[in-house]
């Protein structure tokens, strides 16, 4: 049973760091395609030719299409809006991200209070939307040019829908709203929630209408504005006071894998010793700040999946002298090792063991130095206690699977002559 359980963990770990990349490089597209349906689903809906997610794809449908039934143009922009964000989501873009809870929050809303009949599309929507949510790390680039791009096409799209939506709706607020002029003055003061009353709406779908303007808008105001001109401020404010950032020459240095306890400590003895660190974290570039003050110096961090092969190359695996991984996740840390071992045997590996049930398996990824504070704690309190003598042979067998250090000195004399 022992053996088979440990071919079954072999296998695992074989395989387990390229299924779990997979999944990791995957899942971003996966949410796109689920919001460009909601999109597709929209746009065949307006013209009634379609009650169920099934028939999406039935091309006698769309040719037998009646296309002066768009005058559905509110509902049928959402649609185009939808597909719009599918293709930011497509490139981890943050506005596109944003952008498409909105605009799923506001098809939900329609579908709940007028199309009751679309009951399976409303499930869809909703599902759609708690993948957003919960895959929100995977949406984090946020590029000014891209971003700008982006929110302008935003922008214009929802003007469109505003305006038109408003045409259409006309009739549902006092006074009517019959022309374009009208239109695009509703639309530009209810999008900015100025509001300055002139215009009411009346009609339960005037107000729900009234009530996407304003949501979509300030999304649209917000997220452009942030995304524009939020890296240009930080990059300014940046070079200000620290002048401009000098390019590290990524070579023959260590790679710490985390930002532990451990891991900070670590980063901070090899950096009094002069040697060059290169950090790699989860956590999000405007977080950096915080992790310099918690080691009291500058470092060279790149944030990112540590366990990604690329992230590795571009910290310069290749010419570093170990990397270690101090995660305070022992399956991190195995698959961190599992990359590297993947890209080259030969690189010198550290891996952490938090929970002492796991040095076993973690054994198995074969990391030329297994450290285990928790084990290493225990033993020496129960040597302590025990009224054992410990020896600095005792210790390092103790602390390390392997005495033999990473980086190669000269070896002293064993006893040299006290003046």
């Amino acid at each position: 049973m022992v053996t088979k359980r440990s071919a079954l963990w072999a296998v695992f770990i074989s395989i387990g760091p390229r299924l779990f990349n997979f999944w990791m490089e995957l899942r971003h597209y996966l949410v796109a395609v689920a919001v460009f349906l909601d999109g597709l689903f929209i746009v065949r809906s307006v013209w009634g030719t379609v009650s169920s997610l099934g028939q999406l794809f039935d091309i006698q449908a769309i040719e037998q299409i009646d296309w002066t039934s768009a005058a559905n143009g509110p509902w049928l922009l959402l649609g185009v809006c939808l597909m719009l964000s599918a293709v930011g989501l497509l490139f981890r873009a943050r506005v596109a991200w944003a952008v498409s809870i909105a605009l799923l929050m506001i098809v939900i809303a329609f579908t709940w209070h007028v199309l009751l009949e679309f009951t399976e599309y409303l499930y869809w929507s909703l599902g759609t939307l708690v993948f957003l949510i919960v895959f929100t790390a995977d949406f984090s680039r946020s590029s000014a040019t891209a971003g700008g791009i982006f929110a302008a096409i935003s922008f214009i799209v929802l003007l469109f829908y505003s305006t038109y939506g408003a045409l259409y709706f006309g009739a549902g607020f006092k006074p009517k709203i019959t022309d374009l002029t009208d239109a695009f003055y509703f639309s530009m003061v209810t999008m900015t929630t100025v509001g300055y009353g002139d215009i009411i709406p009346q009609t339960q779908a005037a107000r729900l209408f009234t009530v996407s303007i304003i949501v979509a808008g300030i999304t649209v105001f917000a997220t452009s504005l942030t995304t524009i001109f939020g890296p240009m401020l930080s990059g300014g404010l940046t070079k200000l006071l620290k002048g401009a950032p000098r390019a590290m020459e990524r070579k023959n240095h260590f790679i710490v894998c985390g930002t532990s306890v451990l891991a900070v400590s670590t980063i901070l003895k090899l950096k009094k010793r002069g040697m060059h660190v290169t950090v790699l974290t989860l956590e999000d570039e405007d977080k950096f700040p915080l992790i310099e003050q918690r080691v009291g110096m500058e470092l060279d961090l790149l944030s990112g999946d540590y366990t990604d092969g690329d992230l590795l190359e571009e910290a310069g695996m290749e010419n570093c002298l170990a990397v270690l991984a101090l995660t305070d996740n022992d399956a991190n840390n195995a698959f961190v090792i599992l990359s590297v071992k993947e890209f080259s045997p030969d690189i010198k590996t550290v891996i952490a063991v938090n929970d002492a049930k796991n040095m076993h398996k973690v054994k198995q990824v074969k990391a030329d130095v297994v450290l285990s504070p928790q084990l290493f704690g225990s033993e020496i309190l129960a040597a302590i206690l025990a009224g054992e003598s410990i020896n600095d042979q005792d210790l390092l067998a103790m602390l390390l699977r392997s005495g033999e250090g990473l980086v190669k000195e000269k070896t002293k004399p064993p006893h040299e002559p006290t003046a």
